[in-house]
């Protein structure tokens, strides 16, 4: 076995888009990496601000100009196909935001072309990369887990002008798109495998026409495990951006994003016996339980969405370092691509949809 030389200098990164996943979420976790710098930007209306590095008109002339190892592709999904495409004819391996790609033939013609081109596609499915869910992930199959019997994953967000700028306001498939991927990836990288049937509920109430804000999913894996996702931004109360519960044939997790300050005291129901508990979280927290007894297992910081890209981008370097498949990547990331368009085929055709794995 041949090892690929160690890389000395950092690998050039360019970024297509420069709207608010780049400025909230990609910069500041590409800057996390001593790896990495970034040598430019392509947007064809910067924001006015100081980002410390070129910016373009196009992505043309910035792949001339700049000549990126990786180009970061950070702009809306129909925009994702011809410039992942350029960039991969220009040389360079890609980040994608998600949602990949709109349709599974153009997720395939990407795929293609990159192992033609001996490129990686990475889709920044950066949920997996949260320490709270890395490490339920880790005690799936434990002594102190079990094996995994059935997953929930909820959340309730309210919608209001500021969440629907850009793109997401007019996009009808709105939340199983821009966020149902999110949970659908993390059914597959809980369970391990890919599921053999799901069934979607989109309730629109009196607005048939408009955006998918309730989206009600069932999915059956092997083994009669099932999970259950319910996203709901009908919500006119707070937010709970993802909670999740994984009940396992010993113990049960449940994982939380957002930060959390609380003092609670009371008696437990059943043993009667009296509680005092507090928590402080900043970005997230994740607890094993057995019965009434907790222990914390895992939190994430503050800045959550960038800590959990900047590992997955540390990984995509790993990868390309050793020579070895990169994790998220596109034939993998096509799964949960396909899950997310058959929830939506689900909803039109009002029944189950089987799934067959490739």
């Amino acid at each position: 076995m041949i090892t690929p030389p160690v890389r000395r200098e950092p690998y050039r990164i360019a970024l297509a888009g420069l709207g608010r996943a780049a400025r909230e979420i990609h910069i500041p976790a590409m800057r996390k990496l001593d790896r990495l710098r970034i040598v430019g930007g392509a947007d064809p209306a910067p924001p006015n601000a100081d980002f410390g590095f070129a910016l373009f008109p196009d992505l043309a002339t910035m792949l001339r100009a700049t000549e990126p190892d990786i180009v970061a592709v950070l702009t809306p999904p129909a925009t994702h196909y011809e410039l992942v495409r350029a960039s991969l004819q220009a040389g360079a391996h890609v980040l994608c935001e998600k949602p990949f790609m709109p349709t599974m033939g153009e997720a395939d013609s990407v795929a293609a072309l990159a192992r033609d081109r001996s490129r990686h596609v990475v889709v920044n499915q950066q949920f997996r990369y949260m320490n709270i869910h890395r490490r339920a992930h880790e005690l799936i199959g434990t002594a102190e887990f079990g094996q995994l019997q059935f997953a929930r994953l909820d959340q309730t967000f309210f919608v209001s002008p500021a969440t629907e700028t850009g793109w997401r306001g007019e996009e009808v498939r709105r939340t199983g798109q821009e966020f149902g991927i999110h949970a659908l990836d993390l059914c597959r990288y809980f369970f391990g495998e890919d599921p053999v049937a799901l069934r979607c509920r989109m309730p629109r109430g009196g607005n048939p026409s408009g955006p998918d804000y309730l989206n009600l999913m069932e999915l059956e894996f092997s083994g009669d495990r099932v999970a259950s996702i319910t996203l709901d931004r009908l919500c006119r109360g707070h937010h709970r951006y993802l909670d999740i519960r994984l009940d396992g044939t010993v113990g049960c997790i449940e994982t939380h994003v957002g930060g959390n300050f609380e003092v609670a005291f009371g008696i437990r129901g059943g043993t009667r016996r009296p509680f005092l508990a507090a928590d402080a979280t900043l970005g997230g927290r994740a607890d094993l339980w057995h019965g009434e007894r907790s222990r914390r297992i895992a939190s994430d910081p503050l800045d959550l969405m960038a800590h959990a890209t900047s590992g997955l981008v540390a990984a995509f370097l790993d990868a390309l370092d050793g020579g070895t498949m990169p994790p998220c990547n596109a034939d993998d990331n096509r799964r949960s691509l396909a899950l997310m368009l058959a929830a939506y085929e689900s909803h039109e055709s009002g029944g189950y949809v089987s799934l067959c794995s490739e």
